[in-house]
């Protein structure tokens, strides 16, 4: 064999303990969010909320529903301004009321609920905060019934935070 060879094999071989090394540890990381999402109804939006921040890697539970409720906090956020962009347009008055029940709910959302859920989640009181879950995942239903007999410009985003306040519920159920 040649001096080449003697060199190149050894660290071609700790090249490939690394790698499998390096596969083994994120395959348990992974694991506590494909076994923490499984309590939910919706389990692909949850690995994949979750896989989407880099902290989930090294969270344990209560970090993964910190870090749900603050992708919820996001989420909601951003339908609300997508809500009122929408309302400025408005001139029916009934879609002009439907659009402002929606601001309305989303507000109640992202003002009242989150803000709690935050503040229950770090005292360690996750009943409060998986009921402010819940009224999360009520009042963006709310806002889809205003739009019952119409077509909701925005379903697929306000669908979003309803199932993403559903997912967040589970994983604060599994906490207390």
């Amino acid at each position: 064999m040649s001096l080449v060879a003697l060199l190149f094999v050894p660290l071609l071989l700790q090249s490939s303990i690394s790698c499998s090394a390096s596969a083994s540890v994120s395959k348990i990381k992974t694991r506590l969010i494909k076994e923490t999402c499984k309590h939910t109804e919706y389990y692909n939006l949850c690995v994949a909320s979750l896989e989407s921040d880099p902290r989930s890697l090294n969270a344990d539970v209560k970090e993964l529903a910190i870090i749900l409720v603050e992708l919820l906090q996001a989420k909601a956020n951003e339908t609300l301004w997508h809500v009122g962009d929408l309302f400025k347009k408005v001139s029916d008055p009934a879609l002009y009321r439907f659009y402002g029940t929606c601001i309305e709910e989303y507000r109640a959302i992202v003002e009242r609920q989150i803000p709690e859920a935050i503040d229950a989640l770090q005292s360690g009181d996750y009943m409060v905060s998986k009921r402010d879950a819940e009224a999360a995942a009520a009042h963006a239903d709310s806002c889809e019934e205003q739009f019952a007999a119409e077509a909701q410009p925005f379903s697929d985003q306000n669908k979003a935070v309803h199932d993403l306040s559903l997912v967040t519920s589970s994983i604060l159920g599994i906490l207390g």
